[in-house]
Order: C-alpha cells, then structure tokens, then sequence
C-alpha cells in the first residue's frame, strides 16, 4: 500500500486525506444509510455553526426518512466533544 500525501496513517488512495481527529466523524452504527449519516453530519454542523435555517432544513429532510438507530446516532453526535 503507498502512504497518500496528507492523509491519515493507513488511508489509502481511495480514502479521505486530511489530518486525522478532523472531518467526518465516525462510520456510525452499523444499519444506518450513509446518506442519513451524512445530513446527520451536516445537522451537527450547523449547530455548531448557529446556522438555525440550516438545522430546521436539514431536520426536515432527516425527518422524512429517519428511524430510531437515525435519532439516536444523532444524539450520541451532539452530545459528543469536539
């Protein structure tokens, strides 16, 4: 395997660079579809951000397809530290 310029020890070419502990978070729980993961990210970014349009927009697209394993995941990502 050849080490990608800038990219976390392990990543390979097909994987994210950037400095490991900044990005995305983790995979999250087995079951949940990445897209869901995705505006799960995004929500958490918004808060963090103060982006309040941006939170109700992005919990109406979440609510359309969200499940239990969604809302928890979004929670545990919350509460979680930077």
């Amino acid at each position: 395997m050849t080490a990608v310029p800038g990219a976390p020890a392990g990543a390979g070419p097909g994987e994210a660079a950037g400095p490991a502990g900044q990005g995305w978070a983790t995979a999250g729980p087995a079951g949940i579809d990445p897209s869901v993961r995705e505006t799960v990210e995004q929500i958490v970014q918004a808060v963090r951000d103060g982006n309040d349009a941006r939170i109700r927009a992005l919990l109406a697209t979440l609510a359309a397809v969200a499940d239990t394993a969604a809302l928890l995941y979004l929670r545990e990502r919350l509460y979680a530290t930077q």
